[in-house]
């Protein structure tokens, strides 16, 4: 099952952890560009101190901040600060943070302490700290567009990759085409999708793919709704079961990307998959009875290992080391 955190949870994550930013006395915050620069921009609003980039840490860069509020501890240049905080968003392999961490000169490194909002691993070496465990496989809000993982997606296209139709625009004849032909870009990913799959009539096929063209959408397929009219698709109901079917019937397809709330919450329950919903930004998962119904049994397995065998298996390997010591004695 996919893990997901939204610009919400990452702030509220982050508001649970700040006493040990308190504790440690920092008086720099540096960030990891790109993703690292966003928690460590709210570090830095909620204590009070100023944020740089790493590029600018290393140059000695001047420190800036705006005209309504004054930082606590006022650092002309970035080599100012003695105790420095070093922040990304995540560390899954660690060897981002390896790489920036041996670009630093040694008396620059000395002050610096290195923290990940977001450890796939409870135990590791290479940072010094982490907020939240976060198992792979898992997406953030801002790199869900931009991550691998829409190799085994399906992504609806109006109110995802274009905004949706006025009403005005969505009457089935000539409005609705030129809607087709000038869609306003709305989400634009940068990684090839496995299947955009619409509610959109057969009939659009062809505006529809020179629209996909001209915006650089990369995909491999185009799933659209094979019936006459509008009003026999609203007549059936059939834009969540429609997307459903696609998505239960590929195996291989781990998320659904919608952005009606009421449609990504049906497609989870239809599927027993990840529904991610853009409207709202908020992942959709399948329950345990869900997952029972839909006779996904890799998955219950995978729940069932997590939460009862890997416990489980940690409690009697202690008592063996117990007992074992015990007899040593």
């Amino acid at each position: 099952m996919i893990n997901y955190k939204s610009f919400y949870n990452l702030s509220e994550d982050i508001k649970k952890h700040l006493y040990k930013i308190h504790s440690g006395g920092y008086d720099l915050i540096v960030g990891i560009p790109r993703s690292g620069m966003i928690p460590a921009y709210m570090i830095g609003l909620y204590t009070n101190l100023n944020v740089i980039d790493i590029d600018g840490y290393i140059q000695n860069r001047p420190l800036k901040n705006g005209l309504t509020r004054q930082v606590k501890n006022k650092l002309c240049t970035a080599h100012d600060a003695r105790k420095v905080l070093l922040v990304d968003d995540s560390i899954l392999s660690g060897e981002s943070m390896a790489y920036i961490l041996e670009k630093l000169p040694n008396d620059l490194r000395e002050r610096v302490t290195s923290v990940a909002i977001y450890s796939d691993r409870k135990n590791r070496a290479d940072i010094d700290f982490y907020f939240e465990h976060v198992p792979a496989p898992r997406i953030f809000e801002w790199n869900v567009f931009h991550h691998r993982i829409l190799s085994r997606a399906c992504v609806d296209i109006d109110g995802v990759l274009c905004l949706d139709p006025s009403e005005d625009e969505n009457d089935d004849g000539k409005k609705y085409l030129g809607f087709l032909t000038n869609a306003k870009p709305h989400i634009i990913p940068s990684c090839r999708i496995h299947s955009l799959v619409t509610s959109r009539l057969e009939k659009y096929r062809p505006q529809t793919e020179e629209w996909l063209k001209k915006n650089g959408i990369q995909y491999e397929n185009l799933i659209m709704l094979d019936l006459p009219s509008k009003a026999e698709r609203q007549r059936l109901s059939a834009h969540s079961a429609h997307k459903a079917a696609y998505f239960k019937d590929q195996s291989e397809l781990v998320l659904f990307i919608d952005s009606n709330v009421r449609q990504a919450k049906k497609i989870m329950e239809l599927t027993a998959k990840p529904v991610y919903c853009v409207d709202n930004n908020h992942m959709f998962l399948p329950s345990f009875l869900g997952l029972v119904k839909n006779k996904r049994k890799k998955v219950l397995f995978r729940k069932f290992k997590i939460r009862f065998i890997e416990p489980l298996s940690h409690l009697v390997f202690r008592a063996l080391v117990f007992v074992n010591n015990r007899t040593i004695k």
